[in-house]
């Protein structure tokens, strides 16, 4: 694990033992609060972390000052990551968590919006989902924006390699069949 952190932030980690990589480490965020910057550690797919690993995270949040602490881990991860924090062996790590939210599944009524306001932020001069094709993909992706990601994304692919100038229901009913491991609750009849 600190290796892989210690080549995100840019620094060597290679050939060095665990212990010079744990010091180096802690040299770092010391040199950085020096010069009053903060360190920020993400982490997304936490919810693949093992036990171990997290525990790892919560040792490297010990690396701190009288006052401040050098280091702040940011995770990001899949409703399997609340239960994975539940564990007996995290308690510690858990009693850490200063602030956790949660991303829940947006109303049917919203997800056009979603849809649309994402596009725009693209730079999408118009919409470029019907609004049936968004119904479709608030059903089939229950809400859950991760889905409703990927299945847009998807669905402009299949659109682009049929020359689509706007995304309809028919075609999200195409990424759904051929995708139906993802989306096993759409009806597209």
């Amino acid at each position: 694990l600190l290796q892989w952190i210690m080549m995100a932030f840019g620094q060597k980690f290679e050939g060095i033992s665990n212990a010079a990589l744990f010091r180096d480490f802690q040299n770092f965020l010391i040199e950085q609060y020096a010069q009053n910057r903060r360190v920020i550690l993400v982490v997304d797919e936490a919810q693949n972390l093992s036990v171990d690993t997290l525990e790892q995270l919560r040792m490297l949040s010990n690396i701190n000052t009288r006052s401040n602490l050098l280091l702040q881990v940011v995770l990001v991860g899949q409703p399997q990551l609340r239960q994975l924090l539940k564990s007996p062996r995290l308690v510690q790590f858990a009693q850490r968590i200063g602030s956790d939210f949660h991303i829940s599944s947006l109303p049917r009524a919203d997800v056009q919006h979603y849809i649309d306001h994402r596009a725009k932020t693209a730079g999408a001069p118009a919409p470029l989902f019907t609004p049936e094709a968004a119904a479709l993909i608030a059903e089939a992706s229950r809400g859950i924006p991760r889905l409703i990601n990927l299945l847009c994304d998807t669905a402009l692919v299949y659109g682009y390699s049929s020359q689509a100038t706007i995304i309809t229901r028919e075609i999200v009913e195409e990424v759904i069949a051929e995708k139906s491991n993802y989306y096993p609750s759409a009806n597209t009849n």
